[in-house]
């Protein structure tokens, strides 16, 4: 476990390359928001297999395998970006990003469970997410310093830490035997059937869509701000030091829905606050309280998937959970290169009015949840 922890942290502090690719295909290849937008849509509709074909590899050849694979073609396709030469390459390199990008997530948390005692799964876990916390925070600065050699750079650093990582497992972990093709739920008990699954995929998808389009248009408004888009590094690592040092909140939040309205309401007010204050000043303002409400609802989606799920399907409920994000990254860029034509302001109250809506939806979803679970008892 210590071993895996050490490879996902140096994996994640390298991960910084991804918000920057739109403000790359901007300010490096000449494309307008419109066609950056598409074409970071184009990653994430490639996203949504991978995390599928990440699945499939762990079934079949083994966990730690997949996350080797995973983490190979993820550095290559991180180079051709590096490398690219014009917007066609540069799109190629987009797509076949996506398509490794998610095999890493599914493999790697069946290695959290591989080489983790069950009694000792949650405490894991808890362990994964602040270590990815504390690598995002060094992520954030090292993204603002290399990022003012050249964003293209930022994902030839990338490559170099995925690499760094790959090597990591492959010497370190042990292996891990596939685990069969005939180990899934029963069919009567499919996840695709099941309601509360979908409703909370719905809701999963806009809070995706928006969340991951905050970092991805937060460079293109310091630009528009007269500020490098490397400065966005800078913002990232204030985020990171904002969720670790209110963890603290989490131990004193035991009510998931006072989360979630908490939660979503601080989402909602930092979207707004960035989109009336345009400013270095407003958008760290903005980060700090995005990143209060962020701390609210980590994890608050699992327990909620857990909650539904039959007994021996829970891994199978988390991995459809997860094609949310690979739908919210193909619809989100094209609407965000739709949305900023009509300027930041736009887009950041946009936001901020989407995630108000989901979070009132998933309020009442939460409780439709609950009231099923009671009938069900």
């Amino acid at each position: 476990m210590k071993v895996l922890l050490v490879a996902r942290f140096v994996n994640r502090m390298g991960a910084f390359s991804m918000p920057f690719l739109a403000s790359l295909l901007v300010h490096d290849h000449g494309a307008s928001a419109r066609v950056a937008g598409l074409v970071v849509g184009a990653f994430g509709l490639a996203t949504i297999p991978s995390r599928l074909i990440g699945g499939l590899l762990a079934t079949r050849v083994g966990t730690k395998p997949a996350v080797l694979i995973g983490l190979a073609g993820t550095a290559a396709a991180q180079l051709l970006v590096a490398a690219a030469p014009g917007l066609a390459v540069a799109l190629v390199g987009a797509v076949l990003l996506g398509l490794c990008f998610e095999i890493y997530e599914p493999a790697s948390q069946g290695l959290v469970a591989d080489v983790t005692a069950e009694e000792s799964l949650p405490r894991a876990y808890g362990l994964l997410g602040a270590t990815l916390a504390a690598a995002g925070l060094l992520a954030g600065l090292l993204a603002a310093a290399v990022g003012r050699v050249g964003l293209s750079w930022l994902f030839a650093a990338d490559a170099i830490s995925a690499v760094a990582c790959l090597v990591l497992v492959a010497a370190w972990l042990p292996a891990t035997p596939p685990s069969g093709a005939g180990d899934g739920p029963n069919p009567m008990s499919s996840p695709w059937r099941d309601t509360g699954l979908w409703l909370l995929m719905t809701t999963g998808t806009t809070f995706a869509a928006v969340y991951m389009l905050i970092p991805m248009a937060m460079p293109l408004a310091l630009v528009a701000a007269d500020r490098p888009a490397s400065d966005a590094g800078l913002l990232q690592a204030l985020a990171a030091l904002v969720i670790i040092a209110a963890q603290p909140l989490l131990r004193h939040s035991a009510n998931i829905t006072g989360r979630i309205v908490a939660g979503y309401g601080l989402l909602a007010v930092g979207l707004a606050v960035a989109g009336l204050h345009m400013t270095m000043a407003g958008y760290v303002a903005a980060t700090i309280i995005i990143a209060l409400g962020d701390v609210l609802l980590l994890g608050y989606s699992y327990t909620l998937v857990a909650a539904i799920a039959p007994e021996g399907s829970k891994a199978t409920y988390f991995a459809i959970y997860g094609i949310t994000w690979g739908v919210a990254l193909t619809v989100g860029p094209p609407a965000m290169g739709q949305l900023l034509d009509n300027g930041f302001g736009t887009f950041w109250l946009a936001c901020s009015a989407v995630m108000l809506a989901t979070g009132i939806a998933q309020v009442v979803i939460n409780r439709v949840i609950r009231v099923g679970k009671l009938e069900r008892a």
